[in-house]
């Protein structure tokens, strides 16, 4: 990783608006700013160049406002921790919307840094300046930002930073956005602001629960004779990793975890009955039928999964749910899910409810109720590539597998190939479903992966990647390392299936499904959209028994520090289309 190096030295006074925040910056902790440059930040990239030096926050320059947020995004999914990035006034905000409303459905930390003006139209400059300059900006992403400021002066810019960093920061959390006045910024201070000693202005510490939900929770689980413990968010350390084993051991219980979430619970552990999944496969229905107790842990959508359960029969359990995500409920969207029963609600982050209830239970193990069911031999397709080849093959090119953590990985991803074995192992979805966020997530969380030790692997779909490819530049001119690997159907191929339901529903012809969505004649040149961007470009890889020696050279790049793309043509498998029918819907007037 290297940032660009500026020339001379810095100038370290603090003497304009601008220098107040890239100062707040700094004294925040944050490392690093994505940004897409513009003129109404443009006092901002001066102090953050001239007056900081480049150095943290260093810059990372990214071709789509989009990208930017999505590189924040993905550092957030990897540390925890929020980066900042800087949107060009009411024009590069509306880029980067969508981004930011995968990053508050992920409920990621995040510091957006935006800018209008001048507010004062005096200051500005005929017909851009007006057109740039939005009344109350903040309104056009409200509804999707934990909190947002314009602040109007130079202490208010340190207090509003100050409070953006302890929102962010505090659970839930969620992106915040200030908005920066081009005036303020390129205003000349006639002294400093005062600055907070910032110890005094922390996030708190994570909510304990009541003890009267501990003790009603406790009574709950020593009666339960099959419980389920649903996993979904949680933190990123080996110090909750390792509670939640613990937890799980202790009652007996099995496991279930979301993709949406990623690895929160080691995916081989005997608990743990049913792969991963985006939506409930037939095992895990029958299994939250099956079950006297569900206990879940911050899960993105309980309601969604027990209507599902539904369908393989009747959902009787007692429930206890831990979260926080109550609190950033609002009439906007819909990302609340929806409303289910629970017989014990504690209101607390999901890894400070397993430090309680194991404090509680005291000492003890179990069996689970259920054994794991026998790993089915994988299929021999003969020259077609599958993603069972292309799992063991990446796996074999690995000495030791938990070196990597998957930034992204495409539905079907055989888990029993290669298990989810610490807490980076894989970070889960884009929170908002946003095609195209799958390169800059990936590389955010590449860097964040790379400072932690480890190699950073995504694997993702055609029209995820071609949204987005040029963010690869960041990754190559940084020299962030990754490696990508393409799981092409040419095809929008979950739209196909969607189109085939429809169909079918209504008695028309299931076999036009393709037709605008098929993504052929002309094929897109994957490798070239790459190499396009400074990455080596692989493929098409069409034929299985060319799957090593391409996987070979992309593991062989990645080590070098480089960045690579691999496109491998899949067929889809039969997981796909078992997905879409879970998605039907009741017809009717």
């Amino acid at each position: 990783m290297k940032l660009d190096r500026i020339e001379g030295q810095p100038d370290k006074k603090v003497a304009w608006g601008s220098d107040v925040a890239a100062q707040m910056l700094r004294r925040m902790g944050i490392r690093y700013v994505s940004l897409t440059p513009g003129a109404s930040y443009r006092g901002l990239h001066d102090s953050l160049v001239n007056h900081l030096g480049n150095e943290r926050p260093g810059m990372l320059l990214c071709l789509h406002e989009d990208h930017a947020v999505a590189v924040a995004h993905g550092y957030a999914k990897v540390t925890g921790e929020p980066m900042a990035c800087a949107l060009h006034s009411n024009v590069g905000l509306m880029h980067g919307m969508m981004s930011m409303y995968n990053a508050w459905c992920d409920r990621a930390p995040m510091i957006v840094i935006g800018a209008t003006g001048p507010l004062d139209n005096e200051q500005r400059r005929p017909w851009i300046d007006w057109i740039h300059t939005t009344r109350d900006q903040g309104a056009l992403v409200r509804s999707f930002v934990k909190w947002d400021d314009l602040p109007s002066s130079a202490q208010a810019l340190v207090e509003g930073m100050a409070r953006a960093n302890i929102l962010t920061r505090t659970a839930p959390t969620a992106p915040v956005y200030v908005c920066l006045d081009a005036g303020l910024q390129e205003s000349k201070l006639e002294q400093e602001p005062e600055w907070p000693d910032l110890s005094r202005f922390t996030a708190p510490a994570p909510a304990r629960p009541a003890q009267s939900t501990v003790d009603a929770a406790v009574a709950l689980l020593n009666k339960a004779a099959r419980p389920v413990l649903l996993i979904g968010r949680g933190a990123r350390s080996d110090t909750a990793w390792q509670a939640r084993i613990k937890l799980a051991e202790r009652l007996g219980a099995v496991v279930m975890t979301d993709l949406k979430s990623g690895a929160m619970f080691p995916t081989d552990h005997p608990a743990h009955v049913v792969p991963p999944f985006n939506v409930l496969g037939k095992g895990a229905r029958e299994l939250l039928c099956e079950t006297d107790l569900i206990l879940a842990l911050d899960w993105v959508d309980l309601a969604g999964a027990m209507k599902q359960a539904s369908a393989a029969g009747k959902v009787s359990a007692r429930v206890i749910s831990a979260t926080l995500d109550h609190h950033l409920a609002n009439g906007f969207n819909m990302d609340y899910q929806g409303l289910a029963p629970v017989d014990v609600s504690m209101a607390c982050d999901p890894d400070m409810a397993v430090t309680e209830l194991l404090a509680a239970l005291g000492p003890g193990s179990k069996k689970p109720w259920r054994e794991r069911p026998a790993a089915k031999p994988p299929k021999n397709d003969g020259s077609a590539i599958t993603l069972n080849l292309v799992a063991s093959t990446l796996r074999a090119a690995f000495n030791d597998p938990n070196e990597v953590g998957f930034a992204s990985l495409c539905k079907g991803w055989p888990i029993d190939i290669w298990p989810h074995q610490h807490p980076l192992a894989y970070m889960g979805k884009d929170g908002g479903g946003g095609i195209g966020s799958g390169p800059g997530i990936s590389i955010g969380a590449a860097l964040a992966l790379h400072e932690r030790g480890k190699l950073a692997v995504a694997v993702l779909g055609d029209g995820d990647f071609m949204m987005g490819s040029n963010a690869l530049w960041t990754a190559a001119h940084y020299g962030i390392p990754l490696l990508i690997l393409i799981n092409n159907n040419l095809s929008y191929f979950n739209d196909e299936l969607h189109q085939e339901t429809v169909a079918r529903t209504r008695g028309r012809e299931p076999k036009n499904r393709w037709i605008g969505q098929r993504v052929a004649d002309p094929d897109p040149d994957i490798a070239k959209l790459t190499e396009a961007q400074g990455g080596i470009g692989i493929g098409p890889i069409k034929n299985a028994a060319d799957v090593k020696a391409a996987i070979d050279k992309g593991v062989a790049a990645l080590r070098a520090g480089k960045v690579c793309v691999i496109d491998l043509h899949i067929p889809p498998g039969e997981d796909r289309h078992q997905g879409a029918a879970l998605g039907a819907r009741p017809t009717g007037g």
